[in-house]
């Protein structure tokens, strides 16, 4: 893998907003539905809502997709789409911001696995090649991590893994390790801490995560997300998932999610 794309430094940890928002969901075959509400963490102000819609959750071709909308109700500007194999740590995906043209993802075929990242309309695509023996974690597979390894996450030990960083085509080592317990909405949270490893790690920001002790359900994010506001900088933010909007359904569209059209401004 090569091609290191060349960012700003927060915008790496930005990246992984992109596993939380599709964590946590129960481990047996169901459609589901959820919502997220990512509010400032500095006046409190609403930034957009993600729309959480799951055919077939935690079976072998699981399909995610998650509408990033202007507002509750609102028109979506963006799209994300996961499919689920045998790994669950490793979901093939595809990221879509139609407000700047962005495209980023993992797919599989003949060829192996292959990295990919368009930073607007009118830049190339940029692709690299996935080593068939590598042991990664991409997006929303995190979350089959964190359960794979919840009993030391509990005991508080720190764990290392390599996560996917499309913008860079390549792969940065990740630490993540129980910081403490809260209650959120009456119950007991485990909140893990999610960093960089290495020296980088010490100069970057942290991201925290929430977990319902009882099912492991994600219950909050907070830090960097991978979401640009207008001036160009990634958003930092608190993303709520109310518990009370979680329910399963008869059957997800996903045709009819793939087909509503992306504004290209809120």
């Amino acid at each position: 893998m090569q091609g290191r794309a060349r960012g700003k430094p927060t915008a790496l940890l930005a990246a992984t907003v992109l596993i939380s928002t599709s964590w946590a969901l129960p481990l047996m075959a169901a459609d589901l539905q959820f919502a997220g509400y990512a509010r400032s963490r500095d006046d409190g102000r609403l930034l957009y809502v993600e729309s959480h819609h799951v055919r077939n959750s935690g079976a072998v071709g699981e399909t995610r997709i998650v509408m990033y909308r202007c507002s509750i109700d609102g028109p979506a500007f963006a799209r994300k789409e996961l499919t689920y194999g045998s790994v669950r740590e490793e979901p093939e995906f595809i990221f879509t911001d139609a407000r700047r043209g962005y495209v980023e993802g993992l797919r599989r075929s003949t060829q192996g696995p292959q990295v990919f990242q368009q930073d607007n309309a009118r830049a190339p695509r940029r692709e690299a090649k996935v080593p068939a023996n590598a042991v990664i974690v991409s997006d929303a597979g995190f979350d089959e991590f964190v359960r794979k390894h919840w009993a030391e996450l509990e005991a508080g030990k720190s764990v290392r893994f390599p996560f996917l960083i499309p913008s860079r085509l390549d792969y940065l080592s990740f630490k993540v390790k129980k910081h403490h317990e809260i209650k959120i909405d009456g119950a007991t949270a485990s909140v893990i801490r999610l960093n960089l490893s290495g020296v980088l790690g010490w100069f970057l920001p942290y991201i925290e995560v929430s977990y319902r002790k009882t099912d492991r359900v994600l219950m909050r994010y907070e830090g960097l997300t991978n979401i640009r506001g207008e001036d160009d900088e990634n958003f930092v933010a608190i993303i709520e998932f109310p518990m009370r909007e979680r329910r399963n359904v008869p059957a997800v569209d996903l045709l009819k999610l793939r087909a509503e059209p992306l504004v290209s401004r809120c």
